[in-house]
């Protein structure tokens, strides 16, 4: 908006400073108004432990820094910025997968080596997660929350070389109406590891190499 007033000497003074000045609020409230927005998701649920036949298998299992304290982060144009945590959570769904999946699982210090403490194993088992995608009611234009997670199954040897790396894709997705909108992103993320493991139980006795290296079996079907 220009003001106007005239001078001394009759001269007409047009002035912008106060549409200067009403320009510059908004954006410093927009500025503020996205970081209030920020949301983070801690995922803090229990795993019901898988009810199976365990494989005949004395397994090592080496979480690696990014895996156990993982975290991811994206920034939505004129949304806000969600973070993920879902360090604490990826160690207790795969405590329980590995618990019921093997006759006897270990911690170890990484994925296999000349160290004597890996020396009776038949194989070590390091997960990690490649990929993570999520997407808003507003941009499936549905109720939706939908969450993908990739995860990848790292199998070594007891020495330490790499048998196969073996991706899991997986899938949750969560009503917005019935749980609000942090706790429906929360249950979308449940839903999703929920989905890995189911694939990784049924899926890993099955898996043609793991079939070959541990389980002394033809690959072919």
């Amino acid at each position: 908006m220009r003001t106007r007033w005239a001078s001394p000497n009759g001269v007409i003074i047009l002035s912008e400073m106060a549409t200067v000045r009403i320009l510059t609020c908004p954006v410093v409230l927009a500025a503020l108004l996205l970081g209030a927005c920020a949301k983070t998701i801690t995922v803090k649920t229990e795993f019901p432990e898988p009810v199976i036949q365990p494989l005949p298998l004395k397994v090592g299992v080496y979480y690696e820094e990014g895996f156990s304290h993982y975290t991811y982060s994206e920034d939505l144009p004129n949304d806000a910025e969600w973070t993920f945590d879902l360090g604490d959570a990826n160690t207790k769904l795969f405590d329980g997968i590995f618990s019921a999946l093997f006759n006897i699982t270990l911690p170890v210090t990484g994925p296999g080596g000349p160290d004597p403490s890996f020396a009776d194993l038949d194989a070590v088992i390091v997960p990690a997660i490649d990929a993570f995608e999520f997407s808003l009611p507003r941009q499936s234009h549905s109720e939706q929350f939908a969450v993908w997670i990739r995860y990848n199954l790292h199998i070594y040897t007891p020495g330490g070389t790499l048998i196969t790396s073996w991706p899991v894709s997986a899938y949750g997705q969560s009503d917005e109406q019935n749980f609000g909108t942090s706790a429906a992103m929360q249950e979308a993320v449940i839903k999703a590891m929920r989905d890995a493991a189911a694939s990784i139980v049924i899926g890993f006795a099955k898996e043609p190499k793991i079939k070959e290296a541990l389980l002394n079996e033809d690959s072919e079907p």
